[in-house]
């Protein structure tokens, strides 16, 4: 199975590193396929 992590983002230079380090580390299981995608809103 494959999850679609979509974060919209604006302004956040301070925070969006942090924010990818905690998605990254939920473990789903051996089944699950994770995908991260980044919005930034032209900041």
């Amino acid at each position: 199975m494959k999850l679609s992590i979509i974060i919209c983002c604006y302004n956040e230079r301070d925070t969006i590193l942090t924010v990818l380090d905690r998605v990254r580390a939920v473990d789903l299981g051996p089944e699950w396929e994770k995908e991260i995608i980044i919005v930034d809103n032209f900041s």
